[in-house]
């Protein structure tokens, strides 16, 4: 399927969420250099749950802080202006999309699951290369698999039908995809992203996650969420919708240098962050 048609069957899709009206105003007050820590602060807190919600956020092991941070503001001094854009994304994006089919909500949980582990994932192997936006890190790996959630809100036969070829052929879900719709997740994550208006950056890393090599200048950042995917799936955290495991990108692993006894204690440490951090996040 060409990729006009695809965007026709997005632009179709009259009820696809846009962003809470809170992360595009902040959006808007980053983007401005003439905004204060106050002037983000007082929108902010004017939504409770998403106040409550950072705080916990900024509060859990993700920062591991040794002080308790109180106020929104001393939030925002100590993370600066970007990071807490993308965590308010991180607390909003669990909120805006749910399906009404007690089905539908279990693979949704499951999906969201291994999206937080790669998140989490993608935060651990970033810290490890010493990357200064761990938080960037962290929402891509969050929205890398949002494609997905898309699909089977929106076009809920189809998907019915890429799942039942996945699991009658265990192939992976980008493949059933590419067979059964002509485009796959990671086409439809871009064109989400898009439409949201976030990061070139971003944009690059959903699109490309499953092949990092073609990310261009974004190669390192997709690799790190291409690697966070793969070791995700590799201790079961949540699914991605399918029984097989990925293979592992050579130019991505030899772009991120890393050493193999590494991986171990990054494993380690997913576990140990999901734990800590999921009740966080997805409010349950």
């Amino acid at each position: 399927m060409a990729p006009k048609n695809l965007n026709r069957i997005i632009n179709q899709i009259d009820d696809l969420p846009t962003l809470p009206r809170t992360v595009l105003k902040i959006t808007e007050l980053v983007n401005n250099p003439k905004s204060s820590a106050r002037d983000i602060s007082s929108v902010i807190t004017d939504d409770q749950v998403l106040t409550a919600r950072l705080l916990k956020l900024v509060n859990s092991s993700f920062y591991g802080f040794p002080q308790k941070i109180s106020t929104i503001t001393g939030a925002i001094v100590l993370l600066g202006f970007d990071a807490i854009r993308n965590l308010l994304l991180t607390t909003s994006v669990f909120d805006m999309f749910s399906s009404r089919s007690r089905e539908n909500r279990m693979i949704q949980e499951s999906f969201w699951d291994h999206s937080l582990g790669c998140a989490i994932g993608a935060k651990v192997i970033g810290t490890y290369l010493r990357y200064e936006k761990v938080e960037e890190l962290f929402v891509s790996g969050l929205l890398h698999d949002i494609g997905k959630i898309v699909e089977m809100l929106f076009l809920p036969d189809d998907f019915t039908e890429v799942r039942s070829v996945v699991k009658i052929r265990n192939i992976l879900m980008i493949t059933a995809e590419e067979e059964v719709l002509g485009f796959t997740h990671p086409d439809v994550g871009k064109l989400l992203a898009e439409k949201w208006n976030l990061p070139l950056k971003l944009v690059n890393i959903l699109e490309h996650h499953h092949q990092p090599e073609q990310a261009g200048r974004f190669v390192q950042e997709t690799s790190i969420i291409h690697l966070a995917d793969i070791l995700c799936r590799a201790i079961d955290l949540g699914s991605g919708g399918d029984r097989k495991m990925p293979s592992l990108n050579s130019e991505a692993w030899a772009s991120l240098k890393l050493k193999p006894n590494v991986l171990e204690p990054i494993l380690q440490e997913m576990e140990r962050e999901f734990q800590d951090i999921s009740w966080v996040v997805t409010g349950k």
